[in-house]
């Protein structure tokens, strides 16, 4: 995950936490080798107390030097802080802090982000604030020129790295990728993503057929959607006429020919397929989405994920509203957003009927990007949704742990997208936070004493 904020990102890792609360946080490993030596004065007696500006203005001395932004730019892009959790098993031993510092240097050095041979890489820093996982902070500037860094295939060498040490250390094993995942980029679509400073094709038209998907009733409105979003669609007919798939592209990716590159929605991800679209929007027909303002919208949404139903009956609605409301968000948090709903889809299951639950709350959803979201961006009612939605990934990711070690993967996209979620519910003004922690403990409150 990339972002622009690295005294943002210090502040929620070292800070209190929101889905899981943060104990003893601390920094165990760093750039230079001081490790704990960069651990925050305490400035009173709770364990969150620290004074985190020192920390803070060394990871920052670089990005100054080279005056670079401390904040996103008016015109987005990819960011400089590198962020990556990393976490065990829920049967795996716990690990000392020293081993941890070691495995966090392991991975850094696989993912081609440092080399132990040259001093002038970048600033980094490793923090554990809970027995099963670290965070990872990267600061991708380089200290002697200001040059930006740019890791290139850093997710795959990180898996490889990660199956590496757990091979080593006898923990539980990465499984295959399972459920609704979407397809890998291939290395020529990361290469090209790469060079032109964007998202790789195939995520681009997956966050915009998603989109679209979520906005239309059927085919004929599907399509109307994607061709307004500046895209490319194919589609393909049975002998009857019936439209039996669909494929997209974005007009500037061709091929050599001249010819626009098209993906089919399967190709996409599994649950974007036409037959999966269309049980989709069958599940909501003749229900009609209100006006509702945003924030009650996101109220209602935020009881319906923390009041207990099952996880498998409500992730597809929850990862529709996710995707809806990346399309809403603030144009520097969007990119977060963004990413949060693609795990969302990616972690719900290929099968099981809609629930009243998930069936309203992908009503909701529609409701959000018909209605184009917001008069103005609800901080608080975001945040406390983001803060259940990561809730509801921590208990996802304890189920499929459960259920089988094959689901390894599952899991951990799990722990990965509760992660992201506490950092979007971190994201508003500090008295929108801990506006948004008060109401969603009061809907938690309410659930239990129904």
């Amino acid at each position: 995950m990339h972002g622009w904020r690295p005294a943002g990102l210090l502040a929620y890792l070292l800070g209190p936490g929101i889905a899981e609360v943060h104990r003893n946080p601390r920094v165990i490993a760093s750039w230079d080798g001081l490790d704990a030596g960069w651990q925050p004065a305490s400035t009173g007696p709770g364990e969150w107390d620290l004074e985190l500006g020192p920390l803070a203005d060394a990871l920052h001395q670089p990005v100054v030097a080279a005056g670079l932004p401390l904040r996103p730019p008016p015109e987005g892009g990819r960011g400089y802080v590198w962020h990556c959790s990393v976490r065990l098993a829920a049967a795996d031993a716990r690990l000392p802090d020293a081993q941890w510092a070691e495995i966090a240097r392991e991975l850094l050095r696989d993912a081609g982000i440092i080399d132990p041979t040259d001093g002038f890489g970048p600033r980094w820093v490793a923090v554990r604030h809970a027995e099963d996982h670290i965070h990872i902070a990267a600061v991708l500037v380089r200290q002697d020129n200001g040059a930006r860094i740019w890791p290139r295939n850093d997710f795959a060498r990180l898996r490889d790295s990660a199956r590496r040490i757990e091979a080593r250390l006898g923990l539980t094993p990465t499984g295959p990728a399972a459920g609704g995942g979407a397809s890998a980029p291939t290395r020529g679509e990361l290469a090209k993503a790469a060079r032109e400073e964007r998202l790789p094709v195939r995520a681009a038209l997956r966050a915009a057929v998603r989109r679209a998907a979520l906005g239309a009733d059927d085919v004929a409105s599907f399509v109307e959607r994607l061709e307004t979003a500046g895209l490319e669609v194919k589609l393909r007919r049975g002998p009857s006429g019936d439209v039996l798939g669909y494929s997209v592209g974005q007009p500037a990716d061709l091929l050599a020919s001249g010819d626009v590159v098209f993906y089919s929605g399967s190709k996409l991800a599994p649950d974007l397929s036409l037959p999966r679209l269309q049980r989709r929007w069958a599940s909501t027909a003749g229900l009609q989405s209100s006006r509702s303002s945003g924030t009650r919208v996101l109220t209602r949404a935020t009881r319906l994920v923390v009041v207990g139903h099952q996880v498998d009956a409500i992730q597809h609605g929850a990862a529709d509203l996710v995707t809806a409301l990346a399309s809403t968000a603030p144009a520097a948090d969007r990119q977060q957003w963004h990413q949060a709903a693609d795990l969302a889809h990616q972690l719900a299951p290929r099968t099981g009927g809609p629930s009243t639950a998930g069936t309203e709350l992908r009503v909701l959803a529609r409701s959000l990007m018909r209605h184009r979201g917001f008069a103005s961006w609800d901080e608080v009612g975001a945040a406390a949704f983001a803060a259940a939605m990561a809730h509801l990934f921590v208990e996802l990711a304890e189920l499929q742990q459960r259920r089988a070690q094959t689901r390894a993967e599952l899991a951990h996209r799990a722990r990965l997208a509760a992660d992201l979620a506490e950092r979007i519910a971190a994201l508003p003004i500090p008295q929108a936070r801990r506006a948004a922690n008060v109401q969603h403990e009061a809907a938690r409150t309410r659930a239990r004493a129904r």
